[in-house]
C-alpha cells in the first residue's frame, strides 16, 4: 500500500479575515476564530423573542467577546441588542419583559486612577485579579443605553430577578468580615509578596487565590440602592433561585462543618430580606440544579445519595418539599444519569436545571444517552421517562417557550450549536439562528463514521467514532497516519458534535478516533463506575480495541499511530505508552504521572481520591495501589520514552 504523506504544518495567520472560500475547503487553525458559540437562550415572559448570547474569540486580545441578541420566536433575523466589545453573559429578562439583567465585563463607570494598586505591577502577580471583574448591568430590549447596576470588589454572578421585578439577587466572592450592607470598591489593594495558607481548598481553576473570600448571595434593588448580603460564612454558594412568591431563594451549597474533607452538595433556603438559611435536602448526597414547582410546592434537583463515589453514580431527579420533608426520586430504575456530559471546544456553558411544565405534572431535563445529549420528559404521576429529542447531537440547553413549545440549543459533528424551536412532545422542530452559515457553507466538516466494538475484556460494547482526512476513498490502497483522543473525567462523554481539535487534525492528513471507553457516561451507572480503582487498568484494553478495529480496516498504518488527552485523557495516555510500544508519538496533556506524589497527601484531606481513585465501597486506596497505577512507576514507560521522543523528531 502507498503511505499518504505526512501531514504538512499549517502557518497560523496574525488575524482573520471575512473572506469567501470555495465551497468544500479545508478547516485550518484560523477558523477557530470565525465560530460564533451560540448559547444560553432565554425566553421572553411573553414568549415572543428569546436572548441568547453569541460568543466569539478575538484573536488579538486573547479573550472572549460575547454579545447578547434577540431572536424571534417565530423565524426572522436576529437583532443584537448589546456590542460585544467586553464579554456579557447570563441574561434575565425582567419579569414586565422590558428589560434584561446581565453580566459583563465592559469598563466600569469609575476609572482606576494611574497610581492605583488596581493599575499598579502588583496586580500582575495575581492574574485572576487583574482582569476585568463581570459586574451586573440593565439594558432596555427596545433601545436605550445599558446602565451598570452592580459595583462589587469582586465581581458578580448569576443575577436572576425577583417575581415583582423590583430586586435582583446574585452571587460574588466576599470577604469574611466585609461590611455586610455592599461591597463597593473599584480599586484592588495591592499584593503581598507572599501568602498564608490555613484552608485545604485555597485556590480555584478561573477563580485564583480563595483567600478568606468565599461566594455569598446578594440582592440589589433594581432602582440602584446599595447591595445587600443575605448569607455569610465560609461557605460557598451556588445557583440561586427565587421561590415563586418572592418570600425566599433556594440556593446550593455546603454548609457542614467538614465541608472542606466531604464532597457533599445540598439544598438550602433563605428568606430574600435575610436572616436564618434552612436546609431543605442536607443529607449525605450531592445535588445541584434547583427549580421551583409553579406552585412554590417543591424544588426539583439532580443527584444522588453515594457522595463517595462522585461523577461515578447517575443524577436523578428529585423533588423536594419547600417545607421541608422527604425528597422523592422519581427516576430510581432509570439506568441514565441527567445532565449535558458532552464534550466540544465550540461549546459555551448555558443553564442545565431541570425544567417543569405549566401544570406541574412533568419535568423536563438534559440527560446523555450513547454519545448523544437530548431532552427527556418525567412524568411525575407514573414516574416515566420519554425522550422528547432524538439524533446524534447534543442539546446544551432547552428552556420552556410557552406551554408547549422549548427553545434548544442543538449541534451536531458537522453543524455548530444553533437555537431551534420545537414541541415539548418532540414535534415540529424549527430552526430559528444560523449564525454560522457562511463558515458551514465553506468548510469541509467531516462526518464522523460510528464504531460498536466488544471489549476483549467482557465483550461489553463500547461506541466510537472516526474522522477521515480530505480525499479519503473506501477502497483506496493509500494508509494514514492516525490519532487516538481520549477524553479526559474520566466520568465524561465524547459525541459526535462540533470539535474543532478533531476537525484540524482531519484536515491536516490524519485520521481521528475517539471513543467512550468504560468510565464514560451514557451507557448506565455499572459502566460509568467500573474505573473506580482501576484507573488504566480497565479502560486501556477497551480503547486498544477501537484502535485495533481501525487498524484492521486496511487503511491506516500501523507504523504511524498516535496517541493524546487531556486530564484524565492525559493520565491514559501516560499508562497507554507505559504498557505497549505500538504509537510512534504520544502528547500528554494537563495529566496525572505519579498518584503517589499527587494524591497521596490529598486522600486523606479531601474526597478526590474517594471520587475517582478509590474502589467501589469508597475506601480510601492504600500507598501501593496509588504508586501501583502511576504511570511513572511501569517499566516500560521508561523503556518506551526514548522510543517516542524519536517518533517525535522523525516526524517533524
Amino acid at each position: 500500500m502507498r503511505s499518504a504523506a505526512a501531514p504538512v504544518n499549517q502557518k497560523l495567520s496574525q488575524s482573520h479575515k471575512k473572506t469567501i472560500r470555495p465551497p468544500g475547503s479545508l478547516l485550518t487553525a484560523d477558523d477557530l476564530f470565525r465560530f460564533q458559540l451560540v448559547s444560553d437562550p432565554r425566553p421572553s415572559p411573553d414568549g415572543a423573542r428569546i436572548a441568547c448570547l453569541v460568543t466569539r474569540l478575538d484573536q488579538g486580545a486573547d479573550d472572549y467577546r460575547a454579545a447578547i441578541w434577540l431572536v424571534a420566536a417565530e423565524g426572522g433575523p436576529p437583532t443584537q441588542l448589546t456590542s460585544g466589545a467586553a464579554r456579557d453573559s447570563s441574561p434575565q429578562w425582567s419579569p414586565d419583559g422590558t428589560q434584561i439583567a446581565f453580566i459583563s465585563t465592559r469598563p466600569s463607570d469609575i476609572p482606576a486612577p494611574a497610581d492605583s494598586p488596581a493599575s499598579s505591577p502588583a496586580s500582575a502577580k495575581d492574574p485572576a485579579r487583574s482582569k476585568p471583574k463581570g459586574q451586573i448591568w440593565l439594558v432596555p430590549v427596545d433601545g436605550g443605553e445599558a446602565r451598570r447596576l452592580s459595583a462589587q470588589q469582586h465581581g458578580a454572578t448569576d443575577p436572576c430577578w425577583s417575581p415583582d421585578g423590583r430586586t435582583i439577587a446574585f452571587l460574588s466572592p466576599t470577604a469574611e468580615g466585609a461590611a455586610r450592607d455592599d461591597a463597593v470598591s473599584p480599586h484592588e489593594a495591592p499584593i503581598a509578596d507572599e501568602r498564608i495558607i490555613d484552608t485545604l481548598r485555597y485556590r480555584a481553576d478561573g477563580r485564583g487565590f480563595i483567600e478568606d473570600r468565599f461566594v455569598q448571595l446578594w440582592t440589589i434593588d433594581t432602582g440602584g440602592e446599595r447591595a445587600r448580603q443575605i448569607t455569610s460564612g465560609p461557605f460557598d454558594v451556588a445557583q440561586p433561585a427565587w421561590s415563586p412568591d418572592g418570600s425566599r431563594i433556594a440556593f446550593i451549597s455546603n454548609r457542614r462543618p467538614d465541608h472542606e474533607t466531604n464532597g457533599l452538595s445540598a439544598l438550602y433556603a433563605v428568606p430574600a430580606a435575610g436572616g436564618d438559611v434552612r436546609p431543605l435536602f442536607e443529607r449525605d448526597a450531592v445535588v445541584s440544579s434547583p427549580d421551583w414547582s409553579p406552585d412554590g410546592s417543591s424544588n426539583a434537583v439532580l443527584g444522588h445519595t453515594t457522595p463517595h463515589a462522585g461523577d461515578a453514580m447517575n443524577a436523578k431527579l428529585w423533588a423536594v418539599p419547600a417545607g421541608g420533608g422527604d425528597p422523592i426520586c422519581y427516576t430510581e430504575s432509570w439506568d441514565r444519569s441527567f445532565g449535558d456530559h458532552g464534550m466540544s471546544d465550540l461549546a459555551v456553558a448555558s443553564d442545565h436545571r431541570p425544567v417543569w411544565s405549566t401544570d406541574g405534572r412533568a419535568v423536563f431535563a438534559l440527560a446523555s444517552e450513547r454519545g448523544a445529549t437530548n431532552v427527556y420528559r418525567v412524568d411525575l404521576e407514573g414516574q416515566a421517562v420519554s425522550a422528547v429529542t432524538s439524533g446524534s447531537r447534543r442539546i446544551a440547553a432547552f428552556p420552556l417557550l410557552q406551554e408547549n413549545r422549548l427553545v434548544i440549543a442543538t449541534g451536531s459533528a458537522t453543524q455548530p450549536f444553533e437555537l431551534a424551536r420545537v414541541g415539548t412532545s418532540g414535534e415540529t422542530e424549527i430552526r430559528l439562528t444560523d449564525f454560522n452559515r457562511q463558515l458551514v457553507d465553506e468548510v469541509a466538516f467531516v462526518d464522523p463514521v460510528e464504531l460498536n466494538i466488544p471489549s476483549p475484556t467482557d465483550g461489553l460494547i463500547i461506541q466510537g467514532w472516526y474522522l477521515t482526512p480530505p480525499g479519503f476513498r473506501t477502497g483506496s490502497t493509500v494508509t494514514y497516519p492516525m490519532i487516538l483522543q481520549i477524553h479526559g473525567g474520566p466520568h465524561a462523554m465524547y459525541d459526535p458534535t462540533p470539535f474543532h481539535e478533531l476537525q484540524l487534525m482531519a484536515a491536516r492528513g490524519y485520521v481521528v478516533l475517539f471513543s467512550n471507553p468504560r468510565g464514560s457516561v451514557g451507557y448506565g451507572e455499572q459502566f460509568t463506575s467500573s474505573t473506580r480503582g482501576e484507573w488504566g487498568e480497565s479502560d486501556m484494553a477497551d480503547v486498544m480495541a477501537m484502535v485495533d478495529a481501525v487498524v484492521d480496516r486496511g487503511f491506516v498504518d500501523p507504523r504511524r499511530l498516535g496517541v493524546t488527552g487531556g486530564s484524565y485523557g492525559g493520565y491514559l495516555t501516560n499508562w497507554i505508552i507505559g504498557h505497549t510500544d505500538r504509537f510512534a508519538a504520544a502528547a500528554t496533556q494537563r495529566c496525572v504521572s505519579n498518584l503517589y506524589s499527587s494524591m497521596e497527601q490529598a486522600t486523606s484531606v479531601t474526597p478526590l481520591a474517594n471520587l475517582s481513585l478509590a474502589a467501589p465501597h469508597g475506601r480510601t486506596p492504600p500507598i501501593s495501589s496509588n504508586i501501583r497505577r502511576s504511570p511513572m512507576s511501569t517499566r516500560c514507560t521508561r523503556r518506551s520514552s526514548s522510543c517516542t521522543t524519536k517518533a517525535i523528531s522523525a516526524a517533524r
